[in-house]
């Protein structure tokens, strides 16, 4: 089945990242197609953006037709980047985009428009000062973002293995239900499922209810109850999508008063390149902290974070 990326690329050493990324990944999965975009502002002032630029009465401003042909550039070194990467041109598509002054909105537009399965990113590591005063795309999409899963590249990521917490809610799942869609029969990976335990944490009960209106009854019945329900679920959508079971790893339970932070650890000690992470909906309520998923991209550095929710 035919999967789709959309990949933002400005030229910068942070896309430069996130390409190699995903050739690390699927170099040698011809169902992974890219859309490389890239962004130019088009208007002088408070005017909005046409949809269509082609049909728009109102002339770029001085100097964007240099821009765009800088955006086209970046764009032409992305395509050669990933042909050097072993990635077959047939499976690269690439469009130069007007955005207006919000980045972030007109990536959202494009995916939504191309029905692509996530948005891909490269973070620049702002501090909270300079996201404050200058915003960032990865965090604005983040914000904004969430009916598209979100691929965020922090830094260099040389490891194809995967570190998939789950905790038995809906966003848990579904999150290992994109990673099976995505990596669906890849078998040079490894999927390390984990499970942190709060001190101050109840335990799980198995609530096979609450997912019938995404997987059916029966489904839901005998995959996720019983005294394994956290991962037996997870687990069973993976080898559905043709991942061989000798490659996922539920790995033991651990105690951690700060969730993100266990995470990020068992992370780093599985050697694994991506953590893929649900998140609950913002009419949930998630502590004077924030949510598990908020603080684990916070303070993640040189790995990639698949958001999904």
């Amino acid at each position: 089945m035919k999967k789709q990326l959309l990949i933002a690329v400005d030229g910068s050493i942070y896309s430069s990242q996130s390409l190699e990324y995903i050739a690390l990944l699927f170099a040698n999965n011809p169902d992974i197609h890219f859309h490389l975009m890239t962004c130019i502002s088009s208007c002088q002032g408070v005017i909005p953006v046409a949809a269509d630029s082609n049909n728009s009465l109102l002339p770029l401003y001085s100097g964007a037709e240099k821009k765009k042909q800088t955006a086209q550039y970046y764009l032409q070194s992305a395509i050669d980047k990933l042909i050097r990467l072993q990635i077959t041109p047939e499976r690269i598509d690439s469009t130069v985009e007007m955005s207006g002054y919000n980045i972030a909105a007109a990536i959202q537009r494009q995916a939504e428009y191309l029905l692509v399965d996530c948005i891909l990113v490269g973070r620049r590591g702002l501090n909270t000062l300079s996201e404050m005063l200058l915003g960032s795309v990865s965090t604005t999409l983040l914000k904004k973002c969430h009916q598209i899963p979100l691929w965020i590249i922090d830094g260099e990521v040389t490891n194809k293995n995967f570190l998939a917490p789950v905790d038995g809610s809906l966003p848990s799942l579904l999150a290992i239900d994109h990673l099976a869609h995505i990596m669906e029969g890849q078998k040079d990976i490894t999927i390390y499922l984990f499970h942190c335990l709060h001190f101050l944490g109840k335990k799980i009960e198995p609530n096979p209810e609450s997912f019938y209106h995404i997987w059916d009854k029966e489904w839901c019945d005998t995959h996720l109850t019983g005294e394994n329900h956290l991962f037996h679920g997870p687990t069973q959508l993976l080898i559905e999508a043709g991942i061989p079971e000798s490659n996922i790893v539920i790995l033991p339970e651990v105690s951690d008063l700060e969730t993100a932070h266990g995470i990020i650890r068992q992370a780093e000690k599985h050697q694994c390149g991506t953590i893929v992470i649900g998140r609950r909906g913002d009419e949930i309520t998630k502590g004077i902290l924030g949510g598990v998923s908020d603080r684990t991209i916070k303070h993640a550095q040189d790995i990639a974070l698949w958001v999904v929710g």
